[in-house]
């Protein structure tokens, strides 16, 4: 078992649970565990309706697997935030195994939504060779493999740097540095910029300037997904790599309210396919949410509503 020590800030970069528990702030308590609660129930939903009832599309296919990595991320942080709630002795192990998952959920995250993004880039910009080119049961195998590359950097860097978190023995792994380089280099230096060049042209063809063609509810749920994703997210990886070279904002409740948000983006994307879809056209009473995620999913521009 191990206890948070103010002088460890190893231990508290990449666990900042460890510092919270002798700490006190209770306004996390009170909203962490209830919005991660709704947002697991709202994934659980938008799941079982893209599973059963929505009807199957190249970038339903993208969502739901995205679904699958919001409710893993979001698994980690109820865990976390009910530590928060009492201070109790926490096995080394258990920690290697949470921050596992929670790598392996938000790597996959990345990796769907930046396939997101740049397939509807090329089916905007290239219809024809899009339509023509585009192998059958892409979105599948796009997901198996980025699934696998998640995993795949996830336990890599467990396996590399459980001596680096490991306070009580002094020798440095000399292969885990050279992980987290290629973590960063893969996730921020190759996906992320493919996800914002993507996502900024989609939006520039939404523009009123724009007449290309009519605005798309799709698109709409991309630009904003990918924002909240940049906004809420993408935040913690970058902080957490300028706290790298940067050593004085190694600040636990500044990396506690990044997870926090982190967690809010996890959350909130079932909500946004909800809002997306809704508009002043009648709903069907039976199936309101089927409805509504068929509205923000579909519009596509080659299905009818």
């Amino acid at each position: 078992n191990i206890q948070p020590k103010e002088d460890d800030a190893q231990v508290r970069f990449f666990y900042p649970i460890l510092w919270v528990q002798s700490n006190k702030h209770s306004y996390l308590k009170i909203v962490s565990i209830p919005i991660c609660i709704l947002g697991l129930l709202g994934n659980a939903i938008i799941f079982c309706l893209l599973c059963c009832f929505v009807k199957k599309t190249n970038f339903t296919v993208y969502f739901l697997n995205l679904v699958l990595a919001d409710f893993v991320v979001l698994i980690y942080y109820v865990i976390v935030f009910v530590f928060f709630l009492k201070a109790v002795p926490i096995r080394l192990y258990t920690l290697h195994i949470m921050d596992l998952a929670h790598a392996f959920g938000f790597n996959a995250k990345t990796y769907v939504l930046t396939a997101i993004a740049a397939e509807r880039y090329v089916m905007i910009f290239f219809p024809a060779w899009y339509q023509l080119r585009r192998p059958k049961h892409f979105s599948e195998i796009v997901c198996v493999i980025f699934w696998g590359l998640s995993g795949l950097l996830a336990i890599t860097l467990h396996f590399t740097c459980n001596l680096e978190t490991e306070t009580s023995l002094q020798e440095v792994n000399q292969h885990c540095e050279p992980t987290k380089m290629a973590r960063i280099i893969i996730n921020l230096l190759i996906f992320l910029p493919i996800m914002v060049f993507s996502t900024y042209l989609i939006f520039t063809r939404m523009l009123p300037t724009s007449q290309e063609a009519p605005l798309r509810r799709l698109d709409i749920t991309i630009v904003a997904t990918v924002l909240l994703f940049l906004l809420f997210a993408a935040s913690v990886r970058i902080i957490e790599i300028i706290a790298r070279w940067v050593p004085k904002i190694h600040i636990p409740i500044l990396f506690l309210s990044l997870h926090f948000l982190d967690a809010i983006d996890s959350s909130g994307n079932p909500y946004l396919y909800l809002i997306v879809g809704y508009s002043k056209t009648k709903l069907d009473c039976q199936k309101p949410f089927e409805t509504l995620l068929e509205r923000a999913l579909l519009d596509d521009g080659t299905t009818q509503e």
